[in-house]
């Protein structure tokens, strides 16, 4: 099938909205796993999706409480017993609808860079780094001690350089909430390594490069670094950029 006409656009809404045929969404489901663009647009579809829906709610129960209010000012009258149960059955489904919308919104707009943010962050154990036996540097003992401050002093001195010490100056910033100075640090690993052609926590740098762009507020910056991330199989944090995650951070983008 050709990804490049309207059919698999068709074809993913389709599989959205649950009424693809078995097998054509057993074929839709190899094209997503073998092909970006098309996974490209199921992630832009979701998250549309998401949004609409979101909107469509907010309308309706906009229009309900319009004419809610229209009957509370209507000078009072006589109401069959008919009219009654109308007018009931309008104030249950305002009701449901406001449940739903409560729980839409709240999950929608509770959404900010620093939750998303929390829940991918994990402190790095530098165990990941060192082999059994060797000795560890001055900025390695400071970050064991989480002495976070000091591990930025050492590396804004140049007292110890190298990759590592940007990668964990980089993390003590963020420790430290302090995300532009955290950004500075991950990106010197990456250009150090391009620099010298190494590739020394590479794959770390990149990662939690991303989650700083996102508490920055720097989204499309996130977006790009997690794209290449969950394009790379043989990355060591591809497993962790998710479609869900990718879908937060367009939500973020587009509020």
């Amino acid at each position: 099938m050709d990804n490049s006409t309207p059919d698999i656009t068709s074809l993913l809404i389709d599989h959205i909205d649950g009424v693809l045929p078995a097998t054509e969404k057993q074929q839709l489901e190899k094209q997503l796993a073998a092909d970006n663009i098309i996974k490209d647009e199921w992630e832009n579809l979701l998250g549309t999706t998401e949004a609409i829906k979101l909107y469509g709610l907010q309308q309706k129960i906009g229009t309900i409480h319009r004419e809610m209010m229209t009957e509370l000012q209507t000078p009072v009258r006589t109401i069959s017993p008919v009219r009654r149960i109308v007018r009931y059955s309008v104030a249950v489904a305002a009701s449901v609808l406001l449940v739903v919308l409560g729980i839409t919104g709240y999950n929608f707009y509770k959404l900010s860079p620093d939750k998303v943010f929390t829940e991918n962050y994990s402190f790095y154990e530098l165990s990941n780094t060192r082999g059994a036996g060797s000795s560890i540097t001055v900025a390695e003992k400071a970050y064991q001690e989480k002495k976070y401050k000091e591990v930025i002093s050492i590396h804004d001195q140049g007292i110890e350089a190298g990759q590592l010490t940007e990668f964990l100056a980089g993390l003590s910033a963020l420790e430290l909430d302090n995300n532009s100075k955290a950004i500075t640090c991950f990106k010197e690993v990456i250009e150090t390594n391009r620099q010298t052609n190494d590739k020394l926590l590479e794959d770390e740098a990149e990662y939690y490069l991303s989650l700083s762009y996102i508490r920055n507020r720097d989204y499309d910056y996130a977006l790009e670094l997690m794209k290449k991330i969950q394009d790379d199989p043989g990355h060591l944090y591809n497993e962790k950029i998710t479609g869900q995650l990718m879908r937060q951070v367009k939500l973020l983008k587009w509020r």
